[in-house]
C-alpha cells in the first residue's frame, strides 16, 4: 500500500490532489488541523495534513492511465454514438425483413407499413412505456409517410415529450434556497452532494447546507460528512421557527441546498410536516427525486402527494439500474415537469448528468432486443 500526507489550505485542495496523484480509488485515513511553521504561522490559519493511501499497483499505474484518460473518453463517447446508431439501424433492418415476408403484392407497402408500426409500438412497450403514452405517440406518426420517416417521426415525438433540459438560474438574487423532496430511499442526500460539488468545482460557487431528516440519524450524520470533506457549512433545521435564525448564518452563501426527511406519499401528518417546511422557507427551486426503478403505478401516488409543490423540477435517480428506459417518458408524462438531472450510480461528484432529451430518446425507441 502507498501512504502520502498531504498539506493544504483546505479539504477541497487536499481532496483535488489527492485524486489527481493517487486517483479516485484513493482512502483518506485521517486528518488533522497543523499550525503554520514559524513564528508568524502562529497568526496564521491552520493548513490541513491529510494522509491518504492506495493499493502500490493502482499508484504505479496511475501515470500509464492518465496518459490514457482522454483518448479513453473519446473513444467510448465515440462507441456510445456507434451503438445507438446500430440500434436504429437494426430497427430499419428488422422492418425491411418484415417487407420481404409479405405474400399479397398489392397490399406489399401498407401492409409493410402496419407490420412496422406493430413492431414499433411492441418494441417501445418492452422499454416500459405506458399504454396511454403508445396511443398519444402512435396517433402522431402518419401512416402514410415512408418508414424512414415514420421513424424520425417517432423520436422527434419522443424527444419533445421528454422536454427540454433544465438547469440551476445562478444568476439570481443570493443566496438561493433549493429544496430536494421525495420518498425515502431515493438518494437525495446523495444527490446533494454530488450537486453541491459540481457548484463548488465547476461554478466556484459558495454552498450551503441544511438538513431537515431529522427522523434518521443517520442521513444527518451522511450529509455532515460530506459537508466536512468540502469543507460546506452545515446546520440541522429541527422546528419550522427555527428557519429564519438558520438562514441568517448563510448570508456569505450563493445557494443553499436543503435535505428533507424522505416521506411516505401514504402519511399524511408526514406529508403535512413537510408542506409546512416548504411553506415557511419558500424555496427559489424545488427538486422532486423519482426512482427510474419505480412501477408507474407508484409514482402517480408519489407525484399526486406533492401537488401542493406547484412549481418544481424533476430528478430521476438510479437510472443505472435499469435496462429499460421507458419509464423516464413516463414521469415526464405524468409530471408534466421539466427533467433537470439524471443519476448514474453512488460516486460523488461523477454519477450525475444535466439530462439529455436526445439521448434517452434514443434510447427509449431503440431496445436491447433489436
Amino acid at each position: 500500500m502507498k501512504i502520502k500526507r498531504y498539506l493544504a489550505h483546505d479539504m477541497q485542495e487536499a481532496l483535488i490532489r489527492i485524486k489527481a496523484d493517487l486517483g479516485k480509488d484513493a482512502v483518506i485515513l485521517f486528518t488533522k488541523k497543523v499550525r503554520q511553521k514559524g513564528l508568524f504561522g502562529f497568526f496564521k490559519k491552520p493548513l490541513i495534513e491529510v494522509t491518504a493511501a492506495c493499493e502500490d499497483e493502482k499508484f504505479i499505474k496511475k501515470e500509464e492511465e492518465n496518459k490514457k484518460t482522454e483518448n479513453l473518453a473519446l473513444s467510448f463517447q465515440i462507441s456510445q454514438i456507434k451503438e445507438l446508431e446500430k440500434k436504429i439501424e437494426s430497427l430499419e433492418k428488422t422492418i425491411k425483413e418484415a417487407i420481404k415476408e409479405t405474400t399479397v403484392l398489392p397490399e406489399t407497402k401498407e401492409s409493410s407499413k402496419k407490420n412496422f408500426l406493430d413492431v414499433m409500438r411492441e418494441n417501445l412497450k418492452r422499454n416500459g412505456v405506458e399504454d396511454e403514452i403508445l396511443d398519444e405517440l402512435l396517433s402522431k406518426v402518419s401512416r402514410d409517410d415512408s418508414i424512414n420517416n415514420i421513424v424520425n417521426n417517432m423520436y422527434k415525438e419522443i424527444k419533445n415529450m421528454l422536454g427540454m433540459p433544465w438547469s440551476l438560474n445562478l444568476a439570481s438574487k443570493q443566496p438561493q434556497v433549493v429544496f430536494f423532496v421525495g420518498p425515502t430511499g431515493v438518494g437525495k442526500t446523495t444527490t446533494i452532494a454530488k450537486i453541491a460539488a459540481k457548484l463548488m468545482f465547476e461554478e466556484g460557487k459558495k454552498v450551503g447546507f441544511i438538513t431537515a431528516d431529522t427522523y434518521r440519524i443517520a442521513a444527518v450524520e451522511q450529509l455532515k460528512t460530506y459537508a466536512e470533506i468540502m469543507n460546506i457549512k452545515t446546520k440541522v433545521w429541527y422546528e419550522v421557527d427555527e428557519y429564519d435564525q438558520i438562514i441568517k448564518s448563510f448570508d456569505d452563501s450563493d445557494i443553499i441546498l436543503v435535505d428533507t426527511a424522505g416521506r411516505s406519499h401514504k402519511n399524511q401528518e408526514h406529508m403535512d410536516e413537510l408542506k409546512a417546511f416548504v411553506k415557511k422557507a419558500s424555496p427559489d427551486e424545488v427538486f422532486l427525486l423519482l426512482s427510474a426503478t419505480t412501477q408507474p403505478t407508484i409514482f402517480k401516488e408519489i407525484v399526486n402527494s406533492y401537488s401542493f409543490i406547484e412549481d418544481y423540477k424533476v430528478i430521476i435517480t438510479k437510472v443505472d439500474e435499469v435496462s429499460n428506459y421507458g419509464n423516464i417518458l413516463n414521469i415526464r408524462h405524468y409530471t408534466k415537469k421539466p427533467i433537470a438531472y439524471v443519476t448514474t450510480g453512488q460516486n460523488v461528484p461523477d454519477d450525475i448528468q444535466q439530462f439529455n432529451p436526445e439521448h434517452f430518446a434514443k434510447l427509449i425507441i431503440g431496445s436491447k432486443v433489436l
